[in-house]
């Protein structure tokens, strides 16, 4: 976590929502896995050192675009620009054990006094299981009922994005329902993009409204990248 201050306002919390990214970080199942190859060396005698990075584009904590799961669907150089800032952002607590899912009725609930959203996030619980448990992070996480998004869309009608505390809205125990999800986000209007595998530990992201930055790897014409999100609270 990082902090600032800002006149007026004394020191202003600012945290970290994206986790690091290494090739022992857990990935969807299917996703192929990280490397990093050092192509030049000092210690070889070469004049610098260079690495080649091989690494999904839904890899650790990411965004996930339209193009997606849609066809001609809008990419990174289509949204981020107009949607680095996202504000105001609430996280809400919607605890869900084991491999269960947030269903519609779970998020009106939680959503409740949140019309004016342009970013929820939703914690599960599941960042327990992250460090602990990856390979049940993975794979026996909660998952996202594909009638969400058109109950937040009705809730929140400025909505851009909606972010998860679990590997991916999707769960490899329900597949069609997964792929159902991400093409309800991402293909209806307007698109909402995702924010899977996000650092929401810290339960003071439930107390009122945050300011999101997004910075992405920026790359032409992709369908999700690995993001560094920052978070800081909104007076």
């Amino acid at each position: 976590m990082q902090r600032r201050t800002r006149p007026g306002s004394g020191a202003l919390m600012r945290l970290l929502l994206s986790y690091p990214l290494t090739c022992a970080s857990p990935l969807y199942p299917g996703t192929p896995p990280c490397r990093v190859e050092e192509n030049r060396s000092l210690e070889r005698g070469d004049s610098a050192t260079t690495s080649i990075l091989s690494l999904s584009s839904h890899a650790g904590t990411h965004l996930d675009f339209p193009r997606h799961f849609c066809a001609g669907g809008a990419d990174l150089m289509d949204l981020i620009s107009s949607e680095e800032i996202i504000a105001p952002v609430y996280c809400r607590d919607i605890p869900v054990d084991g491999g269960g899912p947030v269903t519609p009725s779970m998020v009106a609930e939680a959503v409740e006094g949140a019309g004016d959203a342009r970013g929820i996030l939703i914690r599960t619980g599941s960042f327990r299981d992250r460090s602990r448990h990856p390979d049940r992070y993975a794979r026996e996480h909660p998952w996202i009922h594909p009638d969400v998004p058109g109950v937040l869309r009705r809730l929140c009608p400025h909505l851009r994005l909606f972010g998860t505390d679990t590997i991916s809205v999707a769960t490899p125990l329900h597949r069609e329902a997964g792929r159902a999800a991400h093409r309800g986000f991402l293909c209806g209007s307007p698109a909402i993009m995702l924010l899977e595998d996000a650092n929401l530990a810290d339960v003071r992201l439930t107390e009122g409204a945050w300011r999101l930055w997004c910075y992405p790897l920026v790359y032409e014409r992709l369908d999700g990248i690995p993001v560094l999100v920052l978070g800081e609270p909104i007076e």
